[in-house]
């Protein structure tokens, strides 16, 4: 069900979007490797409650990692054990959202500019994106590792507007959570939030974005609607 609008002040240049929970159902596979992880080198399985989960699957490893743990050798243990399984994990367990390589296509056939800004390591999300097969569709990637500050800050969005030389009014961002939105109107663009990630409906009103659908397809119909 969408909620409101887009109401852009000129015609569609660019469209980014989140990766985990946007394009790509990753959910599970961080879970995975977040549990594993700190039970391999913390001795104990985090996260387990459910605000947690949310909490932490929303932020960059760099920034969710040394709060849990004792310093920057814990940590970057922490990480080397979180990328190994991942790797383990990613061919079996990464699963491209239904109408993602579609809606990609379409805003390229169009001519309109399309990015990923992600809190997500790079390292993962080559691996992802090779598994996906949407590396090609993507015009700019902004990983977490290319940002001083994660998202809610807009420096991703910012960073990957300036590489496509795009303005913020002539653009869209689309994430699956409360950060998405956040760091999307901190920015100046239209927000949409997808209700197929890792977020409730609940959440997504609290920060109130442009445009809740349920699904890639229902983006799509919405996106062409808008002159490029």
């Amino acid at each position: 069900m969408s909620h409101h609008s887009l109401d852009l002040d000129q015609s569609l240049g660019a469209v980014l979007f989140d990766w985990d929970g946007t394009l790509v159902d990753t959910g599970g596979i961080l879970l995975d490797c977040w549990q594993a992880s700190t039970e391999e080198v913390l001795g104990y399985r985090f996260p387990v409650e459910e605000s947690d989960r949310r909490r932490v699957l929303s932020m960059r490893a760099v920034d969710s990692f040394p709060t849990i743990t004792s310093g920057p050798e814990q940590a970057a243990q922490l990480t080397r054990a979180f990328d190994r399984i991942y790797a383990q994990l990613a061919p079996t367990h990464v699963q491209v959202h239904s109408g993602a390589a579609e809606l990609l296509g379409d805003l390229k056939d169009r001519g309109i500019r399309t990015g990923v800004v992600t809190s997500k390591a790079s390292a993962r999300y080559e691996i992802d994106a090779q598994i996906a097969g949407l590396g090609a569709l993507m015009d700019v990637v902004i990983t977490g590792d290319d940002v001083v500050k994660g998202k809610p800050d807009p420096e991703g969005i910012h960073r990957a507007l300036a590489r496509l030389a795009v303005t913020s009014a002539a653009s869209v961002y689309v994430g699956d959570g409360p950060v998405d939105a956040k760091a999307g109107k901190a920015a100046g663009l239209g927000t949409v939030l997808v209700g197929h990630g890792l977020h409730s409906r609940e959440e997504f009103q609290t920060v109130d974005p442009d445009v809740i659908v349920d699904d890639l397809q229902q983006l799509a119909a919405i996106l062409r609607a808008i002159p490029a």
